[in-house]
């Protein structure tokens, strides 16, 4: 009987000192579709939660997903503070996970993104007209097909999220698959190539929020600490390196086409 009580309370002490564990500003950066794996986006998410305990004063962790099963498992058994999220990600999850948007990114310095769609150069002039399977890397959920032709009847393409865009790109090229969906930066890479002289953008999305940074739940006065320390880090030498790690410029308020 004793025994049972004792390993009763143990167990309760483990998971209230696990809970107790848990940063006030730890964060999960969820980027379904971009390249890498979470052990190799480790070291930058360090030096993230290094920067930021420095500011903060208090002990910051952060983790990477860029599988959107891994990331949907995870948030499942941890509540993190906040997170750095994709566009699609948000539009879908928003409301499940209470995430409010606090700040936004700014990838190459641009305050919006655009999506593309390339196809072959002798393929359909119009989306109405593509048939087979389109590929993406925020391309993982139905959202995203709301998002890039914001409502409209955007044809009978199949699509598919994947890690590998630039890679896609080369098959569309060659006459294999139907076509591919670039973001902004995606497109900066290789827009002046010749390498892709055999494809065309048939299609351009309006103008899009980059990835939001979000807060879980309410914002509360830690909320606003977070995003006052964000948004002075373009400001602050010792961010730069860190900033080229995480591929943006630095950070603004909260896109107010989120709101």
């Amino acid at each position: 009987m004793y025994r049972k009580v004792i390993a009763l309370v143990f167990v309760l002490l483990l998971g209230l000192s696990s809970a107790a564990s848990a940063g006030r500003f730890d964060f999960a950066i969820i980027q379904p579709g971009q390249p890498g794996t979470t052990a190799e986006a480790q070291p930058v998410m360090d030096e993230l939660g290094k920067y930021l305990s420095a500011r903060l004063g208090e002990k910051v962790q952060g983790v990477y997903y860029n599988d959107l099963n891994a990331a949907l498992e995870y948030l499942g058994k941890n509540k993190p503070a906040w997170s750095i999220c994709g566009l699609t990600f948000f539009k879908t999850y928003a409301d499940k996970f209470a995430m409010t948007p606090v700040a936004s990114t700014l990838p190459q310095g641009m305050e919006k993104d655009v999506w593309r769609m390339i196809v072959p150069a002798d393929g359909p002039g119009s989306p109405d007209a593509v048939q087979g399977r389109v590929y993406g890397s925020m391309l993982y959920t139905p959202q995203a097909m709301e998002i890039l032709f914001a409502g409209r009847e955007g044809g009978k393409f199949s699509m598919e999220g994947t890690h590998k865009a630039l890679r896609m790109l080369r098959k569309v090229n060659k006459g294999k698959i139907a076509g591919v969906v670039l973001d902004s930066v995606q497109y900066s890479v290789i827009k002046d190539s010749d390498r892709y002289s055999n494809t065309k953008v048939i299609y351009t999305s309006a103008q899009l929020p980059n990835s939001p940074v979000v807060w879980f739940d309410k914002t509360t006065d830690d909320a606003f600490r977070l995003q006052a320390v964000l948004l002075g880090m373009d400001k602050d030498p010792a961010a730069r390196e860190l900033l080229k790690l995480l591929q943006t410029s630095g950070f603004n308020p909260a896109d107010k086409d989120l709101r």
